[in-house]
Parts: C-alpha cells; sequence; structure tokens
C-alpha cells in the first residue's frame, strides 16, 4: 500500500468517526482533524493517527459531548424541518440526546445524507474498517489495533487493504 492510499484510507475512516469521537469529546475532533491533515505523506505519522484514533475509541462517551454531537448531528437537517419538529429535537437533544441520535440515524438509512451512512455514532461497532475509492479503485481498509493497545506500542498496529468489487453505495 501506498502512503497516499493509506492516507486516503485514514481520510474514509475519519469521515465514518469524527462523529463517534466528537461524542467522546469534541476536543479530540479538533486534536485528530489538525493530526490527519499534518500526517499527509508520511506513513509514520498515519500509523501514530490511526493508533491515536483506536484510543480514543476506548474512552467512555459523556453526557455533554452526546448531547453536542446530537446538536451538531441534527444541523443536518435544521433547515428542512419545520419549526416545531427543530424544537422537539433540540430538547430531545437535552433529554434523551442516544434516542435522538438513534432516530436521526434511522432518517440517515432512509432519506439520507448519503455521507452520515457509514458514520460509526449510528453503529455499535468497533471503528475497524472503512471503505473508499482510491485511484477508481474501491478498498476496504481494516485496523487491527489489539496488539498496539495492549501494549501501548503504535508500532504494533496493523492495518489491510483489499480490493473491492466496485459496486454502488460502496464507498465515497
Amino acid at each position: 500500500m501506498s502512503v497516499s492510499q493509506l492516507y486516503q484510507g485514514c481520510e474514509a475512516l475519519w469521515r465514518d468517526a469524527k462523529y463517534a469521537v466528537m461524542a467522546r469529546s469534541y476536543a479530540h475532533v479538533r486534536e485528530l482533524s489538525a493530526s490527519l491533515r499534518q500526517a499527509r505523506g508520511d506513513e509514520q505519522a498515519l500509523r501514530t493517527w490511526l493508533y491515536r484514533l483506536k484510543c480514543v475509541e476506548q474512552e467512555r462517551v459523556t453526557l455533554p459531548a452526546l448531547r453536542n454531537t446530537a446538536y451538531h448531528l441534527l444541523g443536518y437537517w435544521k433547515d428542512r424541518l419545520p419549526a416545531e419538529d427543530r424544537r422537539r429535537l433540540a430538547q430531545r437533544a437535552l433529554d434523551d440526546p442516544a434516542g435522538l441520535i438513534a432516530e436521526l440515524g434511522d432518517r440517515v438509512r432512509r432519506d439520507g445524507p448519503a455521507y452520515l451512512a457509514t458514520s460509526y455514532v449510528f453503529r455499535d461497532e468497533p471503528w475497524d474498517e472503512t471503505v473508499f475509492r482510491y485511484h477508481g479503485n474501491v478498498y476496504r481498509m481494516t485496523v487491527d489495533a489489539r496488539e498496539a493497545l495492549a501494549s501501548g506500542d503504535p508500532s504494533k498496529l496493523l492495518v489491510r487493504m483489499d480490493p473491492l468489487e466496485d459496486g454502488p453505495g460502496r464507498a465515497t
């Protein structure tokens, strides 16, 4: 795998994990976003970024961060919802942010936007893989960080790139 392909895979994983990261801490979103841009072109920095992402995954979701995430996600629909629905959903973001996020996940699967369809915030799965397009081909990047996390050694992080058959909705 080339460094360029690894960067594309990291960008795709970031697309999928960003809101799940936000549910832990918005500061992590800023940190990881900036460090991914800085890592472009540097394989070791990209692998360190993946390790850091997997470390954040181990952190607990907090209620304030979950509320913030629910508000951010609600922003995708605010201009398309009647005022009464916006108020109801904004209140739900305060009272039951996890329930609102689940409701918005149902809406994403039904109506889009496609950008959010693969977000880990809507699924209870490890942030281990992503699908993306690179030079006209579709790939699945899989990250295995078990040994790296257990040892505290980012160099033990494993990354696989597998070509996939191109199909509708397989990558963005």
